[in-house]
């Protein structure tokens, strides 16, 4: 870039964002912009080397101060992108790489990030699309051909997505990105081994990448064939638009009732819809590579998991010996809760999990409330008030985010 080659220190900090020295690199710029505090291209490389270090705030205010002082700073822009991106802010992560190729429509990696942009939204051919625009400018940037393959894959052009891969691994065979998309292409077309060879080559090129790391647990959990058989009718849903999805699902359900042998089907479908992630990390925690796999927070997820239904099916199967009403209420109220727990850490959106959260502290003040009350017999006809209350909640709660 122009830009960069303006600049003596430029080459100095782009070898170390090359060799993963970004700490360092972050404090020779602060350094820079002590000397220079309206340095635009500094302050828009200091928001790269945060990013690199998932210091998503601070770089995101990095790419805002460089285009306050650069409002034509294209790379600036692509940095804002990617900030919004990693904080799942789709539309302002949409906005801001639609600006950049505005500003320059000839970087790849502008249209590769917008391809991401679009994959994440399940807009499969708009993906491919910039994938390939951006190969119109470099044909062997691996990053585009690596979006290209998955977005091939997920179109169902299986021979294209392959031969795609083996001429982005010819151009840079050690470059982990590009595993860890072969890795996702052949868990997306039911090759559990070769994606855990993939993945794990990844790991060693990049040992930090989560994006590699999160496909080795979704591999590994693939040896269950419960969890192979329902990834495959999700990523199969996944290729139909999201009206069509919402659509299947409410049929299934209207169906199930008018044929009653196929209510445990649907049921089982929607258990693994909700709780097929939790489940599964947590038997992934006997797992000799599995417990390595898994990132702190899928361990304290699991283990959160796996508390609150242990304590509903131990206070259910109590109450159904005992006799004792109360316990198989609280025993139905944990298991409920289970959907608000698992509902929140599916949200991406810091609003959306504070509301979720609350919607589920109600739930769970409704339900205990009518567990007390259960519980002491002058009070008891008013159980089935906050009871009810507890029921309607939990099921507009499923069907409101399960249709979102």
């Amino acid at each position: 870039m122009e830009h960069v080659a303006s600049h003596h220190w430029s080459e100095r900090i782009l070898l170390l964002l090359r060799q993963g020295r970004a700490p360092q690199a972050e404090q020779e710029l602060r350094r820079i912009l002590q000397a220079d505090p309206t340095d635009a291209l500094a302050h828009a490389w200091l928001g790269m080397c945060l990013l690199d270090q998932a210091k998503l705030e601070e770089g995101q205010m990095e790419a805002e101060t460089a285009i306050h002082l650069a409002p034509e700073y294209d790379f600036a822009h692509y940095l804002l992108s990617l900030a919004h991106l990693r904080q799942h802010r789709q539309p302002a992560a949409l906005e801001a790489i639609e600006h950049a190729l505005a500003l320059d429509p000839t970087d790849p990696n502008y249209y590769h990030t917008l391809g991401i942009i679009r994959f994440q939204r399940h807009q499969w051919q708009a993906a491919l699309k910039a994938a390939e625009t951006g190969l119109s400018y470099d044909p062997e940037h691996v990053d585009c051909l690596g979006l290209r393959a998955r977005a091939l894959t997920r179109l169902g052009r299986r021979d294209e997505a392959s031969d795609t891969l083996g001429l982005a691994l010819h151009h840079d065979p050690d470059d982990a990105g590009t595993h860890a998309d072969a890795g996702w292409v052949a868990l997306e077309t039911g090759q559990a081994k070769p994606a855990l060879e993939h993945f794990r080559q990844a790991l060693r090129l990049s040992p930090t990448s989560d994006y590699a790391r999160e496909g080795l647990v979704e591999a590994l959990k693939t040896q269950y064939w419960v969890y192979r058989t329902f990834m495959r009718f999700a990523y199969w849903s996944s290729s139909l638009s999201d009206g069509t999805r919402r659509a299947l699902f409410l049929g299934l359900f209207i169906f199930s009732r008018f044929f009653p042998l196929l209510l445990p089907l649907y049921l089982v479908l929607v258990f693994m819809s909700w709780f097929a992630d939790p489940l599964f990390n947590t038997l992934l925690r006997f797992n000799p590579y599995g417990r390595h796999a898994l990132s702190p927070t899928q361990v304290q997820q699991s283990t959160q998991f796996s508390a609150v239904l242990g304590a509903g099916l131990v206070f259910l199967v109590a109450g159904l010996f005992t006799k004792i009403a109360f316990l198989n209420l609280l025993g139905l109220v944990m298991l409920g809760l289970l959907f608000p727990l698992v509902g929140t850490w599916r949200l991406a959106v810091p609003a959306q999990r504070k509301r979720s959260g609350w919607f589920g502290a109600v739930l769970a003040v409704l339900g205990l409330a009518a567990v007390a009350l259960t519980a002491l017999p002058f009070v008891a006809t008013y159980a089935n008030i906050f009871f009810g209350g507890y029921l309607i909640g939990t099921v507009l709660y499923v069907w409101f985010y399960a249709l979102r």
